[in-house]
């Protein structure tokens, strides 16, 4: 009787998985795009550029071309010409690192390196509604950039990654309505959205959640995107990590740390991956977080005291915090807006330091440098940095009887002929 049903039930788990491989090649197959097919259906004032699946099933938007420059709502229909819409945007191609710029769903193209965000055509800029069907289940990088009247987007349940870039320079967007599916999201996608106050998340997701308007993976409790806003935003207690970028669009000019965050991304509170933020005044930490602390202009972590955040004045200059020893790449700084050749005013190095991790002195450029200390800081240079180690194109400023050592130091690490201006000075 036993090895009856045992018979029975193998017999059972291979027709499932039988069935289950079934589905997969079948779902596989009207996956399948005729990127060599062409289409285009005209509905109102829209005209939709699609590419068929090799099944006739499903269709793709990879265009979608506006007449007349009043029209205010946009509704992607559901299907077209009997295929169902699956997939929005322009599927770039080539290498990332040729990448000039990125196609918009509407025809123009992005460029957040130059603030370029797709907006060029009026009706574009012009629309106050877009509807996504729930047909849809891929949407394109930078596919609904430029969107600069919208409001609100709702995005379909069935869509699995937010893209970079996707809703970049849509300067009304106060909510967005992430997917019940979501796995993966590029906080790019949300930079240059300065009226965004609301994110929404179906508590059925299983990667992500929201609380306090904070987009939050689960797994690591990371602070993935903030969509801060007042003069003064309290980080939620409870993520222990906040990544690169989750500060993108913030209009808070005060950002308080709790006593659980234990870990800062490099940039974590810049503007993008190009400026700092200058939108943010100023970065506290709680009394009580075990892992970082703050003093004066730095907030540093406590264990190797090595510099987290820079908070530069009003007037460009910063001082190193004498409880900083180490400086690497990994900061964030914040009250200034420098471009990626952009520099500060002043920077003062303090004696205390006593090792650089390259690009830890590119990662804050200054017109005037200042060091304090007698003897110049370790410098360690890995691989993968090819930029100077030491501050080049300023004006440097070190203690009068340490000029000898200053100088050995800027050569020895191969940097000394690039100085425009060399100077001592009395502590």
């Amino acid at each position: 009787m036993k090895k009856r049903w045992m018979t029975v039930f193998c017999a059972a788990l291979c027709m499932t998985l039988i069935m289950v491989a079934a589905n997969v090649k079948a779902s596989a197959e009207t996956s399948v795009w005729d990127e060599g097919k062409e289409e285009v259906y005209t509905e109102g004032a829209f005209t939709y550029y699609i590419h068929p699946s090799q099944s006739g099933e499903e269709a793709w938007i990879y265009k979608i071309e506006i007449q007349g420059e009043n029209v205010r709502s946009l509704s992607i229909p559901e299907t077209i010409q009997g295929k169902n819409v699956t997939r929005l945007g322009c599927l770039d191609r080539g290498s990332e690192d040729d990448r000039e710029a990125y196609a918009t769903l509407f025809g123009t193209y992005i460029e957040p390196w130059h603030n370029w965000d797709g907006s060029s055509i009026p009706a574009v800029a012009a629309l106050k509604t877009i509807r996504i069907p729930d047909t849809v289940e891929v949407i394109e990088r930078a596919a609904l950039s430029g969107m600069n009247s919208v409001t609100t987007i709702e995005l379909p349940r069935k869509v699995k990654k937010i893209e970079d870039f996707t809703f970049y320079g849509c300067d009304k967007l106060k909510t967005i309505v992430l997917p019940e599916q979501m796995e993966s999201f590029q906080n790019s996608s949300l930079w240059g959205c300065p009226s965004l106050k609301t994110i929404k998340l179906s508590k059925n997701n299983k990667k992500f959640q929201v609380k306090k308007s904070c987009l939050i993976r689960k797994k690591n409790k990371a602070l993935v995107f903030a969509a801060a806003t007042g003069k003064r935003f309290t980080i939620p207690n409870g993520i222990k990590k906040i990544t690169s970028y989750a500060f993108g669009s913030t209009r808070s000019s005060a950002i308080h740390i709790p006593s659980s965050v234990a870990k800062m991304e490099k940039g974590a509170f810049h503007r993008d991956a190009w400026r700092e933020n200058i939108n943010i005044k100023d970065v506290k930490v709680s009394e009580y977080n075990r892992v970082f602390a703050r003093d004066g202009q730095c907030i540093y972590k406590k264990s190797d005291k090595s510099l987290a955040v820079a908070i530069p004045d009003n007037k460009g200059e910063l001082r190193i915090s004498e409880r900083v020893k180490k400086l690497t790449g990994n900061i964030s700084l914040v009250n200034c807006d420098t471009p990626e050749e952009g520099y500060l005013e002043k920077v003062v190095y303090p004696g205390s330091l006593k090792r650089v991790i390259a690009p830890g002195f590119s990662a804050i450029r200054a017109h005037n440098v200042y060091f304090t200390g007698s003897t110049p800081p370790k410098v360690v240079k890995p691989k993968s940095v090819d930029e100077d180690v030491l501050p080049v194109g300023c004006q440097v400023y070190v203690p009068k009887t340490c000029a000898d050592v200053y100088k050995a130091w800027y050569k020895k690490n191969k940097c000394y002929v690039y100085l425009e201006g060399w100077h001592t000075y009395n502590p």
